[in-house]
Formats: C-alpha cells, sequence, structure tokens
C-alpha cells in the first residue's frame, strides 16, 4: 500500500453463524475476517461477554479484551485473518479493529468506522451462546479411516464359486458373482492393505447389479447372500477395526418397490399416492417390456418426479409420514440388526434438510457413535452445521486433483483452489472429508490418467496428504482401469499375476505411513509452488512433513533454500540432503519428513 492509500473496504466479509464463525468445541469459536491481500498492518479482536460492564467515573463501560489475529489464508485477492477465542460464559460480542498504515478502523455488523468517538458506542457482531448440543459429535473414530469402497457384486464371489466370464464392458443389469461371503473371505486382502473402513454400495433387494432402485430395503438381495452374511462380515470386520457403512438410497426407490407398484396399479385410490411425485395419472405413460421394466422413454415427459429422469427411480416424498417411517426403520433395522457403523446417504443433496436430521437422530439413537456420510458433488456448508451430515464425498478435492494431473490447470491455480476449500470448511468438518480420486460413478484414476502410473502415484498422494480420510475405490490398488460407467465397475482380478504389484506397494506404504502419524498427515498444508511444482508442507508439534510434486511432463530445477537440511525420503525409505537446488523429473515427487525441529 503507497503512502496516502485507506483500506480497501468492499474487501472485507465476516458473518457469524457460518464457515466465519462456528463453534469449534464445547469450549471455544473460530472466526475469520477477509480483507484484501496485504491491505492491513495488523488486526485485533475486541470481544467479551455482552453482559459484561464496570462502573468508571460514573460511566458504565464494557469489559472488553483485545487479541491479535493473524493471517491463516492468503489467496490471489484477500488475506484470511484468524483466531481462536475460549469465551469463559459461552457468550461472545465481538469487532474487528483494523490498522493500516495511517489509521485505526472498526469493522462491525453496520460496516466501517472510522470515528474513533462513535467507536465507543458502536454495534458488535454476536455468537449468542455456545450450546454443546449444537456441536459437530462426529465419531472420534471417523478421522482415522482408511476407507476401502466395494462394488459388491464385482469384488469377489463365494470361496467355492467364480465369477461368471466378463462383458466388455461389463453390463449394470447383469450379477457377475460377488457376494458378502466373498468380502468375509477376503477381509485378509483388506488387513494387509491397511483399510480400516468398508464402505459397502447397496445390498438390498434389486433387479439390477448396482441397487440404486431398491426393490425391498429390509432384504439383502439373494445375489449377495443374507442377513446372517451381513452379521458374519460385520462382526469379523470389528474384530480387526475395521468399520463398515452401507448405502443408504433413500432419495428415491426401484419402479418394483411395492409401494410404487400399488401407485400403478390403484392411482388416486392408493395409499401410497402421496409417497411420491405423481404429476398425473395414468403414472406410466410409456412402454414396458415383457418384465414390465421401462422401455423407449426417451423424451417422454414422466408424469412422476424421478431421480436423473430415470424411470426405475421414482422419488421419495420423505415429507410424507408414511414415507418417513418407513425409511427411518430401514436406518435404524439394519443398525440394531447387523451392528453396521453408519449411512452413506445417496443423492444426499437432493433430500430435505428436515429428513437428513431426522436420519441422524434415528441413527444416534440405536448408536451413538454411528456416522451419517453424503454424497453431496458440490459445497456443502449447508449440510455440515452439526445438525445433519457428519461429512460428505469430497469432490471438490477430487476434481481439483484430476485437472491438475491432467493439465487443465496450474499448480498455482490448485493452490487457490485448495485454499478456499480450506477456508468454507470448518475445522470441526475438513479432518473427516471423505476423500476419494474415484468411485463407481466416475472413470478409473488410471484410465484417466492414460496409464501413466506415476501420475496415478500423485494423485493418490495428495488425496492422501489433504485433510479428511482417504478412501480407495476396490481394483484401484492393484491398478485396474476403467471408462465411464459401467465399465469403471470391472471384475476384481485375484490372480495376483495380473497385478500392478510396484503400486499396491506404493498404496500400501502410503496407508502404513497415514496411520503411523494421522495427525500429521490430517492437518491441513502449506501449499507454494516454484515454476508449476507443488510443495506441500505440514508441521506439527515437532513433527515436519514436505511433499515436492511435479505433476506434468517436464524436468524442473527448482531453488529449495527455504528447506535446506536432512530429511528422511518416508516413502522410499532414505536420507535425502536437500541443499541450495534440487531436480525434479517430470511427473515426479519426493516426500520428506523430519522429526525433533
Amino acid at each position: 500500500m503507497t503512502t496516502g492509500e485507506h483500506m480497501e473496504q468492499s474487501f472485507l466479509c465476516h458473518r457469524p453463524k457460518s464457515e466465519y464463525a462456528y463453534a469449534y468445541d464445547k469450549e471455544h469459536i473460530h472466526l475469520l475476517l477477509r480483507t484484501k491481500r496485504n491491505d492491513l498492518s495488523s488486526v485485533f479482536l475486541r470481544y467479551g461477554d455482552p453482559f459484561e460492564w464496570t462502573t468508571s467515573s460514573d460511566k458504565s463501560l464494557w469489559v472488553y479484551h483485545e487479541e491479535e489475529m493473524h493471517v491463516r489464508y492468503q489467496t490471489q485477492d484477500y488475506d484470511y485473518y484468524f483466531i481462536q477465542v475460549q469465551p469463559k460464559t459461552k457468550r461472545l460480542q465481538y469487532a474487528f479493529m483494523l490498522y493500516d498504515k495511517n489509521d485505526v478502523y472498526a469493522f462491525t455488523p453496520r460496516g466501517v468506522i472510522s470515528d474513533h468517538e462513535k467507536m465507543r458506542d458502536m454495534p458488535y457482531f454476536k455468537f449468542p451462546y455456545l450450546h454443546e448440543s449444537d456441536l459437530h459429535e462426529t465419531p472420534e473414530w471417523v478421522k482415522d479411516r482408511i476407507w476401502y469402497q466395494i462394488f459388491v457384486d464385482r469384488f469377489s464371489p463365494d470361496q467355492d464359486h467364480t465369477f461368471l466370464a466378463p462383458d466388455h464392458p461389463v453390463q449394470n443389469a447383469k450379477h457377475y458373482g460377488g457376494t458378502l461371503k466373498g468380502i468375509t473371505h477376503h477381509l485378509d486382502h483388506l488387513i494387509d492393505l491397511g483399510i480400516n473402513g468398508i464402505y459397502l454400495t447397496p445390498i438390498f433387494l434389486s433387479p439390477t447389479a448396482h441397487k440404486y432402485d431398491t426393490t425391498d430395503y429390509f432384504q439383502i438381495d439373494p445375489h449377495f447372500g443374507t442377513k446372517e452374511d451381513l452379521i458374519e462380515l460385520v462382526k469379523k470386520a470389528h474384530i480387526y477395526d475395521i468399520k463398515v457403512i452401507l448405502d443408504g438410497v433413500f432419495n428415491h426407490s426401484g419402479f418394483f418397490h411395492p409401494f410404487f407398484q400399488d401407485v400403478i396399479k390403484h392411482e388416486q385410490e392408493s395409499l401410497y399416492q402421496d409417497c411420491f411425485y405423481i404429476k398425473k395419472f395414468p403414472v406410466v405413460n410409456f412402454p414396458l417390456n415383457g418384465f414390465g421394466k421401462p422401455i423407449n422413454y426417451r423424451g417422454i415427459p414422466l408424469n412422476y418426479e424421478t431421480f436423473s429422469f430415470q424411470p426405475s427411480m421414482p422419488k421419495w416424498r420423505t415429507s410424507n409420514p408414511i414415507v418417513q417411517n418407513y425409511l427411518l426403520d430401514v436406518v435404524s433395522y439394519w443398525i440394531k440388526e447387523t451392528d453396521i457403523d453408519g449411512w452413506r446417504l445417496d443423492v444426499s443433496n437432493e433430500l430435505s434438510h428436515d429428513f437428513l436430521r431426522q436420519i441422524k437422530k434415528r441413527a444416534r439413537s440405536v448408536k451413538k457413535d454411528s456416522v451419517i456420510i453424503g454424497e453431496n458433488w458440490d459445497e456443502s456448508l449447508p449440510w455440515l452445521m452439526g445438525d445433519q451430515l457428519d461429512s460428505v464425498m469430497n469432490y471438490e478435492l477430487s476434481f481439483v486433483i484430476w485437472d491438475m494431473i491432467t493439465n487443465q490447470i496450474s499448480t498455482e491455480r490448485f493452490i487457490e483452489i485448495v485454499t478456499h476449500q480450506y477456508i468454507k470448511t470448518p475445522k470441526s468438518v475438513l479432518e473427516n472429508l471423505f476423500n476419494h480420486i474415484g468411485c463407481h460413478d466416475t472413470i478409473r484414476i488410471k484410465t484417466r490418467c492414460h496409464n501413466h502410473i506415476d501420475l496415478v502415484k500423485i494423485a493418490y498422494l495428495l488425496m492422501f496428504l489433504s485433510p479428511g480420510t482417504p478412501m480407495i475405490y476396490y481394483g484401484d490398488e492393484i491398478g485396474l482401469e476403467g471408462e465411464h460407467d459401467p465399465d469403471n465397475r470391472r471384475l476384481f482380478s485375484w490372480d495376483q499375476a495380473t497385478w500392478d504389484m510396484d503400486f499396491h506397494v506404493f498404496i500400501k506404504r502410503l496407508i502404513s505411513l497415514r496411520k503411523l502419524d494421522n495427525n500429521l498427515f490430517n492437518s491441513e498444508c502449506q501449499l507454494t509452488h516454484q515454476h508449476n511444482v507443488l510443495f506441500m508442507t505440514k508441521h506439527v508439534n515437532n513433527r515436519k512433513l514436505i511433499a515436492i510434486i511435479n505433476p506434468h511432463g517436464h524436468d524442473q530445477i527448482i531453488s529449495t533454500k527455504s528447506i535446506e537440511g536432512s530429511y528422511r525420503d518416508i516413502i522410499h525409505d532414505q536420507m535425502i540432503d536437500i541443499h541450495d537446488t534440487i531436480k525434479m523429473k517430470g511427473q515426479s515427487f519426493h516426500l520428506l519428513f523430519k522429526e525433533d525441529l
């Protein structure tokens, strides 16, 4: 800022009860203030209890404290000042005192005040009371998980059976033989890998292999086994501290669900007509095949609401008491009967906030440390304020990793996007995010990287170094490929001669390192770059972790004066000395660790 310039007021931003002001735990409140980048000399928080006053010279004076805030994040345009405060009475009122080279200002709910006389009676932001019942109560075990997603039909048949011969590509309507017993039989594979959390795609009765069109939520699909098989899987998984969550498809049912079939048959006379969003009758205005399945419906306006214009997936009206009671009973039934550890909710962003609150309450009432994870593809703060979801599938991280490793964005842009995610995500949520770089709805990461295994390693390294819990999509660890659905749901190969053993060892190493020091790996990164080479630095107590990543195809010589010293390369388990410069080959990385700083 040059002499004579004043603070840029239009850049200032703060919102109470938002990502800028939230209760972190039962004692602390986190506050964030946005300003123009490099615009201020310093920022102080003036704060206290709104009801604590003292008398001096016959005047009532509010008792307050002032504490300096510090820049925690910096983007191309903004600085974000952060502070953690501990209000003794759980009540808080506050304003921001802004210093530039010329003067001091107060930023309040009514804007900026520069008149010092008016500051004596200025308005304040309020955090009226820190209620423990409003806090995130995500189970403590969640942040320590390494998840593994299993598309049940394609993972493993029973011990005494084999997969049906695969088609190319595999078909969503075809069952190839994967079962719950097959998963139990191969728990040793997951244990050896280091997995301690399993997420199963839907397992309830359905005509398809993917099971996202449920016919009966209270019956395990016979292709997969029985309730007893699920009980056995969960029981054995728990012996090894492996948590198990199921996929809850509560946004829509299947076409053959008896409630919907009753509406088709009885129309206005059906007890269940208000369980769905029926526009007009007859419900079915398109042809059916010999098995009663919808065909040739493309281009025909449907007479009922569905998921993604799919007539096989009629949308539940979750405000209807019949639907609410039915689906909430599903939530509690499987926790009670099989001891599962929670639910991943399909299309959670299309479920009402009210119904999500009820799901969480019902699940917690049955099992206090159960978890609710949502499938949200976009910004999710309204779902993550403590009353609904514990976590979401972190597609925002997936997108930015995909874009950088495929040269769609620069490293500088990657840093900007990731920093924004840190800014808009409460710290009580960040460590529990459900991170992934591929799942049953996306292209396999190896295929996305055009089989460049070094890029696949970089993608996984970026995920494992990001705050949140990493998830591996079944088969990624052995080099499975796959284009868009359904090709991304290929059969797992149990012939180790077909495995990419080098990559399998790499994934095992990442998992072991993460589990060895999860507090370090699950912390925020300081992100910088040189010549499109990314530096990710984590520093917790006396431990420092630095990743140097060149995701692009060209070699780069970069300055390393700021990190000179001896480190252990913990991927390759060797000592490495860092001096003035280092040559980073294209699509390469170092993961450096130092202790006792």
